[in-house]
This record gives C-alpha cells, structure tokens and sequence, in this order.
C-alpha cells in the first residue's frame, strides 16, 4: 500500500496559492482580462506591471483604473523628494504604444498636480499676448513649436532626453480634449516648478500611505528595540477584505518554511489571517522606505520580503527561547500564539534587537588596531585569497544600520540576507571570534 503524502492546505497556504495565481502571465492569457485587472490592489497591479515588464504589460495597463494607474506613478517615479520625470516616460512610452488616445487618456487620468509637473519638468510655455518671448535657440535640436489652438508657444528644456516627446505627448492631448490641453498648459505657467512639485509631493505622500507605506520616520521604528514587556492582547481590527490580497512578489518568499510561515498555518480564522497578512504588508513596505530602496527593483523587493519574514521568524524565536516556551514539537503554536499578542511590526523589531550583540561584538573588534588596519586596508593591498573577501563582507553587513548576514557566498562575496535563528547568531559569533583571534595574534 503506497503512503501518499500530501501537504495540508491550511487557510495561509490557501491564500498564498490565491496570490501567486495573480502573475502578469496568467492575467494576460485570461479570457476576462478586464475583470482580472479590475480585482487587482494597487500594489498588486504595479509589481505585475513591474515583474513582466511595462511594454508586455500593455494589455494590462490599458485595463488599469485611475487609482491602480497613481499608485503605479506614485511608486515608481520618486526618488524619496524628487520626481524623476525619465520614469514618467517609461511608463508614458509604454501607453504611446496603443495609439495617441490611449497615451492622452493615461495622462489626464493622472493627479493634476503630477501633470503640471510633467508639464513644468519639460517644456516651457510662453503666451506671446503677455509674455516678453526670447529669441528662439536655432541651436536646439527641436525647434519651438505653437499649439495647435495658436495661444502658447513651447520650447522644449535642454535637461530633458525623452522616449516620448513632450510635444508628441502635446499633440496627443490637443486631439483628444483641446480645452483641457489648453487650461493645463494655462495653469502651468502660474506656479513656480519647485512649487509644484511640493503640492505633488505632498498628495503623494498622502496616497502611498493609504497603500501602506509610512513615511521614513515612521519606517525606521523598525530598526528600534521593542518594548521589553509582553503588551497586553491586542483588539481586532477589521480589515479591508477577508480575502488575502499579498501581491506575489511578497507571497513567494513566505511559501518556503520558516518559522514565521509555521505559525501562520496554525491560524483557522480567515479573518484574523487577512489581519495578519496586511500586517506583513505593511512591514514589507515600511522594510522598503526604512532600507532606502525603490520599489521598480522586483530582486531588491524580493530580497526585502525574505529579510522581513527571517528577522520575523528570528524575532519569534527570541520571544519564545526568553519566555522558555519554546518545547521542540510545539514551536509552532506557541509562535502561533505570539501573533495574537505582538503586532507583526514588533516580531521584527525584537528578531532586529537579536543581531545588535553581534553587531556591538563587531564594532569592538574594530576597536583592536591590527583589526581596524586590516579591515581599512585598501582594496589595492588586500590579500587575493577568495575567504579574506568573503571575512570583509562578513563585517562590513554586520556594521550597517540592520546587522546581515553576508559572506556566506564565494560566487557573491557581497550578497546579504537576514539572520534567520539563533542558530545562525550563534553561529556567527563564532565565526567572529576566530576571525579576530586569527588577524590579531
């Protein structure tokens, strides 16, 4: 008799199937593409767009709503304060493809204040009425050029280098609706650019936080201390969807067995799991703005959800070791019940306490001179053994703001992870301690 074996299909395990079934591949090949795009989050929309490219994801983003379009624009096209018109044009390059009413039809769907903005990054606008007109650049490799109404005159900036030309992009809008092509170009001349793009600025802020990104100085509470006492058991608070809505990118990383995905599999009720899931995805999002990152780099986010759901597990696995609650056959549920007290914010924060005395080691050991030179010597004078760079990188990760885990790969010296146990703590002070005896006898 054959001994089948199968693995359970717990709620989470459901809801992670759920999420990874919501690839750009297979939303394009569905039959009701329209319905598949519109059951899309934002977030879910703009990494699917991200993941399989934006000109392959043309079909999709002809789909997307006003609000999926934003927050694709808002995610993508800031670096921290500063609008990045260049990522604007990929995204508009992309619409342009489907014709000039597609393209016109992206742009007005946008936040008004982000159109000025484009607008004011671009070109300038002179109303030969009332303005005082320099004398054209017969220099310029685009010549100035007139509305099509006649009112406004446009010369291009000479910072600008775009797939689409902003006045490409002009002809596009004047078709598809002249007067609001024309009060657009009127009010972009009012306010100062720097002006504008603090409005921008400002509404987008407000809109990446109603898709879960803090603001930095709220990202950067998780790398803090936790509180030292066990708080009392949270409330429920009701979510937006009993339905998991994980995008993908943040799904995969959480299939592979971890202590965090133990406990997760422990919980029945759909409710408190949907809880727990947005909760993740909000620690991801907060992890991306606390780490500095974009989040246009699908490997970086990818890399970003692993590090989240390591320091988690660490975290619980600090908890329970301290509580000693933690029997060999029971870990799961005792991590289990961890989540009904510790936010999922809190579970990172202690898993990131768990590094700091391997980092306060580290910056000791520096402190010894032998050390110290050898660690700053230049790159020119280091030794050619493949182990020595792999020692460096091993210190410089466990230096930086969130001690790492690096060294570890001949093939990629510098590649980073999270710790993901005691284990691999304990296993790194050791590593630690033979490595400073060897370079200081």
């Amino acid at each position: 008799m054959t001994d089948n074996k199968s693995v359970e299909l717990t709620p989470f395990r459901a809801d992670l199937i759920r999420s990874l079934s919501r690839r750009g591949e297979r939303i394009l090949a569905a039959a009701d593409l329209a319905e598949e795009v519109a059951a899309l989050e934002p977030l879910e929309a703009y990494y699917i767009a991200r993941e399989i490219g934006l000109d392959q994801a043309l079909p999709i983003l002809l789909e997307l709503s006003q609000e999926q379009l934003e927050a694709c624009i808002d995610l993508d096209c800031w670096d921290r304060y500063d609008f990045a018109v260049d990522n604007l044009d990929e995204w508009l390059t992309a619409f342009a493809l489907a014709g000039p009413e597609a393209l016109a039809m992206a742009f007005f769907s946008l936040d008004y204040v982000v159109q000025l903005l484009y607008l004011a990054k671009t070109v300038t606008v002179y109303d030969p009425d009332t303005d005082q007109v320099p004398e054209e650049d017969k220099e310029k490799d685009t010549p100035r050029a007139a509305t099509p109404d006649g009112f406004f005159l446009l010369d291009v900036k000479d910072e600008v280098a775009l797939k689409t030309h902003p006045f490409s992009l002009l002809d596009a809008l004047y078709q598809y609706d002249p007067a609001a092509s024309h009060q657009l170009l009127s009010a972009s001349r009012v306010d100062l650019p720097t002006q504008i793009e603090e409005e921008a600025l400002h509404f987008r802020n407000g809109r990446m936080q109603d898709i879960g990104f803090a603001p930095p100085e709220e990202a950067a509470v998780l790398f803090s201390r936790p509180a030292i006492r066990q708080p009392l058991p949270r409330p429920r608070k009701p979510t937006d969807s009993a339905i998991s809505r994980l995008p993908s990118v943040y799904a995969g990383p959480l299939v592979g067995t971890s202590l965090l995905q133990q406990a997760l599999s422990q919980i029945t009720d759909k409710e408190r799991l949907s809880g727990l899931e947005q909760e993740i995805v909000w620690a991801i999002n907060s992890a991306i703005i606390a780490y500095g990152e974009h989040a246009r780099d699908i490997q970086q986010i990818t890399d970003i959800a692993e590090r989240v759901r390591d320091t988690i597990s660490l975290g619980m696995e600090a908890l329970l070791v301290r509580e000693e609650n933690c029997p060999p056959d029971g870990a799961a549920a005792k991590a289990a019940d961890l989540l009904e007290v510790w936010s999922i914010t809190d579970l990172f924060r202690h898993g990131f306490a768990a590094t700091l005395g391997l980092q306060q080691e580290a910056r000791q050991s520096l402190e010894k001179p032998r050390f110290r030179a050898w660690y700053d010597l230049a790159e020119t004078n280091q030794s050619d053994e493949p182990g020595d760079r792999l020692e460096r990188a091993f210190i410089t990760a466990l230096l930086g703001r969130h001690p790492l885990h690096s060294g570890f790969d001949p093939a990629r010296a510098e590649a980073v992870k999270a710790f993901a146990s005691l284990a691999e703590i304990d296993a790194a002070h050791v590593r630690l301690k033979k490595l400073v005896g060897r370079i200081c006898r």
